[in-house]
């Protein structure tokens, strides 16, 4: 076969010499693990599971530590107070805390807003307390009226007061404030406080007599079996031979005597025989209800009005708003993210409760706490505290020291504080 033509043949291009370097792959950078990641985006599954949870998250760390640094900064106040000099025979003093549950919820709630905002700054102050719940309504106006009560018996001398400790017995202690102080959470135990106020200033110091119920008698208690005795079988038989053929009667009612008073002998007879089995017996059959003695109600009247050698206490308010239902969802989830803010204003209540610089009670007193009203409303009226003017002028009230007094803060500002969830 012919050759084509050479200038029909394309000319080749010489190849050229293959260099080590250019033959080896190059290896991927290390950070894409053997080059399986890649620089992509996540999935927008992904994203907003990331941006949901890291936001959620930052708010929490960022409540934290503020809450951390508010808690340090109102101990810090206080902190004065506990650092005072106390002697070897010294007691601290001493305040006493009434709670009770919001309505619509449970005690829990109370529990938790004196433990994370109260107690910090009772402690950071070195303050004795104690701290007494009621789980019903008109619970602490009762306890309230009976401590006044049993303090005005102690300074009258009364006979019903039991001494405390025999004077022989007693060890020297000197209490630093003869009246410590009451604090109150929340409008409800303040109107039930102030009411036990009036209350145990105008109750009698004697003691009512008990009234005993008499026990209901028991009816389901089977009568007496009758007994046949030899007297009862001849009488019997002579009714039997005795017939109105025969001319001769018996007397109807001569015959019941005769046979009530057999039975009579007969029932005593047994008793004696068999003592044993009448106990037995009686311990079988339903025990009666036993005669308990209803609590008596104290006198109350103005012409019983007496105060006790050191006075009423001062009261301590501090707000406590639960947020309760579906339309206040907005603010329980602000509340979760600015605990801190809660931190600051009720510290600043207890705050005054340490200083102890107290004032009259007056009568715009008496409306504090309405704004917490509104939350409860659905479950609860409206509390009007009703208390004489005598008994109104001898309560007192914690303010804010002047050294410590800040610029007066908007309606607003104090509304979105003391918030609990």
């Amino acid at each position: 076969m012919a050759e084509p033509a050479p200038y029909l043949t394309q000319p080749q291009a010489p190849t050229p010499a293959a260099t080590p370097a250019a033959s080896a792959p190059k290896p991927p950078p290390p950070t894409t693990l053997g080059g399986k990641l890649r620089a992509r985006l996540p999935s927008r599954g992904w994203m907003i599971f990331w941006t949901t949870f890291g936001t959620i998250s930052g708010l929490l760390v960022r409540d934290h530590y503020r809450t951390v640094d508010a808690r340090k900064r109102v101990i810090e106040k206080v902190d004065v107070i506990a650092k005072q000099p106390c002697g070897v025979h010294d007691l601290p003093r001493k305040v006493t805390i009434y709670i009770t549950s919001p309505p619509g919820d449970g005690l829990h709630k109370t529990r938790h807003y004196f433990k994370e905002f109260v107690k910090p700054v009772l402690d950071g102050a070195a303050l004795d307390y104690e701290v007494r719940e009621a789980h019903g309504e008109g619970r602490i106006r009762t306890l309230v009226a009976a401590d006044v009560r049993k303090k005005r018996q102690q300074a009258a001398g009364k006979a019903g007061v039991e001494a405390e400790v025999e004077e022989e017995n007693k060890v020297p202690v000197k209490q630093i404030a003869e009246s410590d102080g009451i604090i109150v959470l929340g409008r409800i135990a303040l109107a039930e406080v102030l009411q036990g106020y009036n209350d145990g200033c105008l109750q009698s110091l004697e003691d009512p007599e008990p009234v005993v119920v008499a026990a209901a008698e028991d009816t389901t208690k089977e009568p007496a079996p009758v007994v046949m005795t030899e007297d009862t079988t001849t009488i019997k038989e002579a009714e039997q031979e005795t017939s109105p053929t025969s001319g001769a009667s018996v007397d109807n009612a001569d015959i019941a005597a005769v046979e009530t008073a057999s039975l009579t002998e007969n029932t005593a007879a047994t008793t004696e025989e068999k003592p044993a089995s009448t106990e037995t017996a009686t311990t079988s059959a339903p025990a009666k209800e036993e005669a308990k003695p209803v609590p008596a109600v104290i006198p109350q009247d103005e012409s019983y009005f007496s105060l006790p050698p050191a006075g009423l206490e001062p009261v301590g308010y501090i707000p406590f708003k639960n947020l309760i239902g579906i339309k206040n969802w907005p603010k329980k989830f602000y509340a979760l993210f600015n605990a801190w803010d809660c931190v600051e204003y009720a510290g600043a209540q207890v705050t005054k409760v340490a200083f102890a610089e107290t004032r009259e009670l007056t009568k715009d007193d008496l409306e504090l706490g309405r704004d917490e009203e509104v939350l409860y409303k659905k479950y609860r009226e409206p509390i009007d505290i009703e208390i004489l003017d005598r008994v109104r002028d001898n309560v007192k009230i914690y303010i804010t020291p002047a050294h410590l007094e800040k610029p007066a803060e908007s309606q607003a500002d104090n509304e979105s504080k003391s918030l609990t969830q």
